[in-house]
């Protein structure tokens, strides 16, 4: 277990643990907005004193108590998972060490093995007094994912939660879940919604490494003030319900036997008259607690941590034959596979190629393709089903909308597809697909597959559609590279007055911002533009491809039309568009030729302020 105890940290790095680590490297690598309210970004912690004001940790004696108390504090607010605040970048990449060859870097393959999914950040240590999801420039002022951590993370979370291994790994859990989401470079910050999806996505994860489900809950039920849900983050009692709903969602997909019950953590109000709560061995003293709610947090045995991960093209989970889709409505999470079978008639070596392709679509490119076989519709059209398991499953990034969901029912009869808002403007038509492949595959193939209980022959063509789908965004860039509208426009017309000048003919595979992505801040003006507002110009051809022009101002004063995909703001924790509120939103350049510039939206996260 000391792989998961320590990590090797430089000698540079390690001048900053105690008690000179700049404070703003401190706010940029947790990721917290500078907005959010103290009490959302920094709850009591139940292992630690009061929190401290924010400059404490800088000035705090460099006494072993003061450093573990200022640490196990910062480390809370790490399980608050503060994510990207908007701001384009709040440190250099210059301040983040190389990439570590020991422990903490193991420790996260590991957990990503189990994952199902590709690794889409880098492990790097940092003078920082915990570990944070974060986004860094690099030297092509590219946004990069990063996780970062020190030495002194791993051996103040166990002592903190009393020697429990599982611990940190469901903090970085955590920490991965944002990243897989594509959470930690949504504009608006942290909020309830992706907190809780990032929560379950480390309860199902620490269930396939071979975590009890006391160990899946232990460094939230320790470490989190219980209490009421803030602007960014929700009560902690909504936290470990989630991280049991992807702990038993893990269990069933694997077949194990009884997966439901109460909370694993030995929880339990108390009332004035109970005996006192039993302090976390080698933490500063908890914090007196109100009466009726002090909590009891029960010492768990150090579990021994699965070594060997599911085999498979894509690392996913062992497959039993029949798949459980997980059921609508519940709280989303990162999807595990890019295959579901509820039947389990699929041949398992046409599934595993497919896996295997989509794995690799996924790694390389970044589109994310999952295909349904499904027996319930839970009372839905296929449509709509598709676009709620969109959801559900977390399907791409929620930034740049760059996933799909491919639904067959054979026994409603019905397909259908649901495709992010970034990928679908690629993809063009819908009609266009190949949709024939999965009415053929209903009507023919189906038949053939009940009455010889398997689909062998027939297997291959079932993901025709699936594949297509992701071929056709493969080329693109899916990262964001501007961090504001202004910055997209100067390099535009930087590009147009060099062209003029030299009497070069436009050519967009060499241009910088041609279907560029970039993040901005703006305010909705208008939900219904005027199309004969000859101020600003609305593309009628591009809103019946796309969907309804928006016309917004950026913080930085630029009228800008934003084409909405209708189905783009039920993908979104914000919730509908409203006018008059003002967001994060993420764009693809459409044509910045125009006075107003022509944009089509991604995703958008709801800010503060107006």
């Amino acid at each position: 277990m000391s792989a998961f105890l320590s990590c090797h940290l430089p000698a540079r790095a390690r001048r900053h643990r105690h008690g000179v680590l700049p404070l703003a490297l401190v706010a940029a690598l947790a990721g917290c907005s500078d907005a959010a309210p103290p009490s959302a970004a920094r709850p009591q912690s139940l292992a630690s004193a009061p929190a401290a004001p924010a400059q404490s940790l800088a000035s705090a004696p460099a006494t072993p108590a003061a450093v573990e108390a200022a640490l196990v504090d910062e480390i809370a607010a790490t399980l608050q998972a503060c994510s990207y605040d908007g701001a384009p970048v709040r440190i250099g990449a210059d301040r983040i060490g190389p990439p570590p060859s020991g422990d903490c870097r193991d420790m996260v393959a590991r957990i990503m093995q189990f994952t199902g999914l590709p690794q889409n950040f880098d492990v790097m240590e940092a003078p920082v007094p915990n570990a944070a999801a974060v986004i860094v420039l690099d030297e092509q002022k590219m946004p990069r994912r990063v996780i970062a951590f020190n030495n002194d993370f791993m051996n103040v979370v166990s002592r903190a939660t009393g020697g429990n291994a599982w611990a940190p790994v469901s903090i970085m859990a955590h920490e991965i879940g944002h990243h897989l989401s594509g959470h930690t470079i949504t504009p608006g910050g942290s909020q309830p919604p992706t907190e809780l999806e990032a929560d379950k996505f480390s309860g199902f994860v620490l269930y396939k490494m071979g975590a009890t489900l006391d160990d899946a809950q232990k460094a939230m039920a320790t470490l989190v003030a219980d209490g009421p849900d803030g602007a960014t983050h929700p009560g902690r009692r909504k936290r470990l319900t989630a991280i049991e709903e992807g702990w038993q969602q893990a269990c069933v997909q694997q077949g194990a036997g009884e997966c439901h019950g109460a909370l694993g953590i030995a929880l339990r109000v108390a009332s004035v008259d109970d005996a006192a709560p039993r302090p976390v061995e080698s933490a500063p003293a908890a914090e007196s607690r109100p009466a009726r709610e002090r909590v009891e947090v029960a010492a768990a045995p150090t579990p021994s941590i699965s070594a060997t991960p599911p085999a498979g093209p894509s690392a996913g989970p062992a497959k039993t034959g029949v798949d459980v889709v997980p059921a609508p409505g519940s709280t989303p999470s990162k999807f595990g596979q890019f295959v579901y079978d509820e039947f389990g008639l699929l041949d398992p070596e046409g599934r595993a190629e497919a896996e295997s392709r989509m794995f690799g679509f996924a790694r390389d490119s970044g589109i994310e393709v999952v295909t349904l076989l499904v027996k319930d519709l839970h009372g839905m059209s296929a449509q709509d089903y598709a676009y709620a398991m969109m959801r559900q499953l977390r399907v791409g990034k929620l930034d740049v909308g760059n996933g799909a969901v491919v639904v067959v029912a054979p026994e409603q009869r019905a397909s259908a597809i649901a495709i992010g808002p970034g990928l679908l403007i690629e993809v063009g038509n819908l009609q266009e697909l190949n949709l024939s492949s999965l009415e053929n595959f209903i009507e023919d193939a189906w038949p053939v597959c009940t009455r010889y209980g398997n689909c062998k022959g027939w297997t291959e063509n079932f993901f025709l559609t699936s594949d297509r789908i992701a071929r056709s965004g493969q080329h693109w860039e899916w990262t964001v590279r501007y961090p504001s509208l202004a910055e997209l426009k100067a390099v535009h017309d930087r590009e147009f007055a060099e062209r003029m000048e030299s009497g070069a003919s436009y050519d967009p595979d060499q241009s910088l911002t041609w279907r560029k992505i970039a993040r901005f801040n703006g305010t909705v003006v208008d939900l219904s533009p005027d199309p004969n507002d000859r101020a600003h110009f609305v593309n009628g051809k591009h809103a019946e491809m796309v969907g309804p022009a928006v016309l917004v101002r950026s913080d930085d004063g630029i009228d800008a039309m934003l084409y909405v995909h209708p189905h783009a703001q039920g993908l979104m924790p914000a919730g509908k568009l409203v006018e008059g509120a003002r967001y994060g939103f993420v764009i693809r350049e459409h044509s910045l030729h125009n006075d107003t510039p022509q944009l089509d939206l991604l995703s958008y996260d709801a800010l503060g302020g107006t």
